[in-house]
């Protein structure tokens, strides 16, 4: 049998597929992209969305987590950074919707 992948990065045989971390490489990485695309497809709403910011803070170093932090709780929600060298300097304003 084909393993197939499920939706928290785990197949058939208990191994991460290639879901789990962008690669590097530019077209590989393009590939990736419409991949997680398809898989986001198949959620709906907000359980995509959920999951779309499940992977980006999973797959972020300490300085883009400590980022999204500070401007998701400075600005009551209304923004979402991954750039400490700017954030990290300033008080991040809350911005309309």
């Amino acid at each position: 049998t084909t393993p197939t992948t499920r939706l928290d990065g785990v197949g058939d045989e208990g191994k991460t597929t290639s879901l789990d971390k962008p690669p590097a490489d530019k077209w590989t990485r393009l590939e990736f992209l419409g991949e997680m695309e398809e898989e986001l497809e198949t959620l709906d709403g907000e359980d995509g969305l959920n999951k779309m910011f499940q992977d980006l803070y999973k797959d972020a170093d300490d300085d883009q987590r400590r980022a999204m932090m500070k401007s998701f709780v400075e600005s009551n929600g209304t923004v979402l950074s991954t750039d400490w060298t700017d954030v990290g300097k300033k008080f991040v304003e809350p911005q309309a919707p």
